[in-house]
């Protein structure tokens, strides 16, 4: 059976009617999650936004009470000094009325001077019970601004099921990278006087020397140094010198030496240890000096008397090691105590083991500690 025309175009209107109707429906099926958590949101924030208004709006309420309070018992306080001086003034009449005895004096008048009295101080006691309470009245609402403020600062919307994205924040170095100042190259230089402990003898030394110090992490410094000391002549040596009458040969020996070497350091706040060692190239002044002791024939002193000297000069190598410790006490100065021991044997005169004792000034530059 052929349908006509007209059938058809109705059933396929009706079937896109259909399909049309279906997804409006699914449209709106899945709007309605979205408008309905817009319109939350929306909510949500509105009313956040009006509790932090009315925070705001109630802070500076207080704030006008606080100035209306503070004007108030100003007002108060000129009241209370005048209030005052009436009361005082009033006593010193009564009193002088009183001392004077006078005449005019009546009873009548005495008590109208007695109820003025006690009005004035019946007035002052209320005026000081404002003023204290106004006080109270002001701490309450300082403690009541504070914590709205705390409240204020915590104010804000609440935290939706997806929290904004945001943006990361920039790279910041780590914190463990130590001051730029600690990566720098220290400069050194040391002046210093002191003495050399040498068989039992005390001569002094003075001397200089720097140091070129290099960064071994945050901590740590280390670097060559050098420097020239010189230290005064001292018996070192003495052959005879027995009881009276006797010979001695005596030998002193003085020193300029060079000395050559490393350090390490261990900066601190405004204070360094550390510990250097080296070799020391010196030269060495012998003197020899021949003689005889004996006693005059009038007393018993004993009196010595050279009859000849010899001096020589010879360069010997030695090693010395030493520690010390060091203090800033302006931008690029620091003063230092020093400890250091020594070796110098020249294989046919001397065999010296000497212990300095030595302090003095430190420049630095490059690196302040």
């Amino acid at each position: 059976m052929t349908k006509s025309p007209q059938l058809r175009t109705d059933r396929s209107i009706w079937q896109h009617t259909v399909i049309l109707f279906v997804f409006v429906m699914l449209s709106e099926m899945l709007l309605v999650p979205t408008r309905c958590a817009s319109q939350t949101t929306g909510t949500v924030q509105q009313a956040a936004d009006q509790d932090c208004e009315k925070i705001k709006q109630d802070i500076e309420q207080l704030q006008q009470d606080l100035a209306n309070l503070s004007a108030e018992m100003q007002r108060l306080t000129e009241q209370l000094d005048q209030l005052n001086r009436d009361v005082a003034q009033n006593q010193e009449h009564l009193r002088a009325s009183a001392a004077a005895n006078s005449p005019w004096l009546n009873e009548t008048i005495r008590g109208e001077e007695l109820d003025s009295l006690a009005k004035l101080l019946s007035l002052r006691k209320l005026v000081r019970q404002q003023l204290e309470d106004d006080a109270l009245t002001i701490q309450a609402i300082k403690e009541e601004i504070a914590d709205l403020l705390t409240k204020l600062a915590n104010c804000g919307p609440p935290s939706t099921t997806e929290p904004p994205q945001r943006e990361p924040p920039n790279p910041q170095p780590p914190p463990s990278s130590p001051p730029q100042e600690n990566k720098k190259v220290a400069l050194q230089f040391r002046g210093f006087g002191g003495a050399t402990f040498v068989n039992g003898n005390a001569p002094g030394t003075v001397g200089f020397d720097g140091a070129v110090l290099f960064p071994l992490g945050n901590r740590v410094l280390v670097g060559p140094t050098a420097g020239f000391q010189w230290v005064d002549s001292s018996i070192v040596k003495t052959i005879g010198g027995g009881p009276p009458p006797s010979t001695f040969i005596n030998t002193s020996v003085g020193f300029k030496s060079g000395n050559f070497g490393g350090r390490i350091g261990f900066p601190f706040g405004g204070w360094e240890i550390g510990l250097r060692g080296g070799a020391t190239v010196a030269g060495s002044t012998i003197t020899q000096a021949e003689g005889f002791c004996g006693t005059s024939s009038s007393s018993s002193t004993v009196t010595c008397t050279v009859t000849s000297t010899t001096t020589t000069h010879d360069t010997v190598v030695g090693t010395f090691v030493g520690g010390y410790i060091s203090h800033s006490i302006f931008s690029h100065v620091g003063i230092f105590v020093e400890g250091d021991y020594r070796r110098l044997k020249d294989g046919r005169v001397y065999d010296v083991t000497a212990g300095d004792i030595i302090a003095g000034l430190v420049l630095s530059f490059g690196r302040h500690q």
